[in-house]
């Protein structure tokens, strides 16, 4: 079972959602970012029709105090057209990049253009320096610091608001246009700083928000990657111990066979002894084989287009020999459609599956083997005639270190799970105690490689 430590950390990641775009992250920081990002277009998704909508009630609330002061229609129109085209810029943004955390800062960076220019633009249309819109022109490199943070993209975001602002400066009095009477002047300004008070506060709750649900996913992610460190430990010593004990065994055998043939050289059953040591000798060798498969990480996979027929074809071709000494008939049966897919990978893990069909199977039984094109790719089967496998046993098949041979390890079974997990695929077991059991293998016609974190997790739990 796995230890209550792990169990906790993957469910305290699940409550707190952690993005997938967590994978393609490398450093801390930029995994923090990217979950900050997440959240953020989350949000930014819920209240952007909001937020335009109050924007717009904001600036005709401006051009109705511009009107009323009989300020000049041209200029009233060109403001009206600067808040349409930045309206229309925001909400194509939003959409276009919403979808992709990784280029929220980008796009944050376009938009803080976007806006120093609708600012400014404002400004310079509307009187320059006298303009209602002074205070917001540096607004844009406010929201930006708070962002970003301290550093450069912050900082050369304000020094282009500070030129664009010093480019309006120095337009003579006849381009800005006029200055609003005071009492026009007054409402505007009052109009225009409560409206950037209303978003400096949204913006800076939402950016709070955010960070916090970051930094709760990091935690999280932090508390499952140590929990699966120490699962990984933990099974890594129950390894080193089940090898020490596995090979215990042989080697004592070796030990004596050896000294008895070093005292009686000539016997007549030196031979029979030799031949014991050297069995033995394989039997370590296939142990150490398998517990270093368990231990190892997964390899990737190297795909290309095969005939799971030949695959299965070169399996019963490899174990011919084994199922001669036993007594077994092997089968081949079926064609298939080419699949994708990683031959030796999969040539490995079928061996595995008709090596214990073979064991399980009396002398006089068969092993077949079935290939077919069904309608979510290509399905193999392997079916023996063997003793089976009750129904408590097979809910455990698959856990390491769980067999039903006398000399087995349990780990033949874990590796074609991991393999064919790899591989986008599933492994099935149906047994009926006295008449066989079925290992079905399905795989999809297109290879969807299952990437290595989801695929080291399949075996996780097969280990467990």
């Amino acid at each position: 079972m796995r230890s209550q430590t792990e169990g906790a950390g993957t469910s305290l990641a699940r409550e707190q959602a952690v993005p997938e775009v967590l994978v393609k992250s490398t450093t801390p920081d930029a995994v923090w970012r990217d979950h900050r990002n997440q959240f953020f277009l989350e949000e930014a998704g819920k209240t952007t029709r909001t937020m335009i909508g109050l924007g717009c009630f904001v600036q005709l609330a401006m051009l109705g105090v511009f009107f009323h002061a009989g300020y000049p229609t041209w200029r009233v129109a060109a403001l009206a057209a600067f808040y349409v085209l930045f309206a229309f810029v925001h909400k194509v943004m939003v959409t276009r990049r919403g979808r992709d955390p990784h280029k929220v800062e980008a796009a944050f960076i376009q938009m803080s253009v976007y806006a120093q220019i609708f600012m400014v633009g404002s400004a310079a249309v509307t009187g320059g320096v006298h303009s209602p819109f002074l205070p917001s022109v540096v607004m844009p490199s406010i929201i930006s610091l708070l962002f970003f943070g301290p550093y450069p993209v912050a900082r050369w975001t304000a020094v282009g608001n500070g030129l664009l602002i010093f480019a309006m400066v120095c337009l003579p009095q006849a381009t800005v246009g006029p200055s609003l009477p005071a009492t026009h002047y007054t409402v505007s300004v009052l109009i225009g700083l409560g409206w950037n008070l209303f978003m400096l506060h949204l913006l800076v709750g939402k950016l709070t928000a955010m960070s916090n649900r970051a930094g709760n996913s990091m935690a999280c992610l932090r508390e499952e990657r140590v929990s699966e460190a120490v699962a990984q430990l933990r099974r890594l010593q129950s390894v080193g111990a089940k090898v020490a004990h596995e090979l215990k065994n042989p080697l004592a055998s070796i030990k004596g066979l050896c000294q008895l043939v070093a005292r009686t050289p000539e016997s007549e059953r030196t031979q029979e002894r030799l031949a014991v040591v050297s069995s033995e000798i394989s039997r370590m060798e296939t142990i150490l084989n398998e517990y270093l498969s368990f231990s190892r990480p997964l390899e990737d996979l190297k795909p290309e287009t095969l005939d799971l027929a030949a695959v299965a074809r070169d399996v019963l071709d490899v174990l011919a020999g084994r199922a001669d000494q036993a007594g077994v008939t092997l089968d081949l049966d079926g064609t298939a459609t080419p699949v994708k897919g990683d031959p030796r990978r999969l040539k490995e893990a079928l061996i595995n599956l008709v090596s214990n069909a073979i064991e399980a199977t009396p002398n006089g039984g068969r092993v077949m083997l079935r290939v077919r094109t069904s309608a979510t790719g290509v399905t193999l089967e392997v079916r023996d005639t063997g003793r089976g496998i009750s129904t408590e046993d097979l809910e455990r098949l698959g856990t390491s270190f769980f067999t039903t041979r006398p000399n087995g390890t349990g780990l033949g079974v874990v590796l074609a799970q991991s393999v064919i997990t790899q591989h986008g695929g599933t492994l099935v077991y149906k047994s009926t105690v006295g008449h066989g059991t079925t290992a079905t293998i399905i795989l999809p016609g297109q290879l969807s490689v299952t990437p290595e974190p989801a695929a080291r997790a399949a075996m996780v739990e097969a280990r467990a």
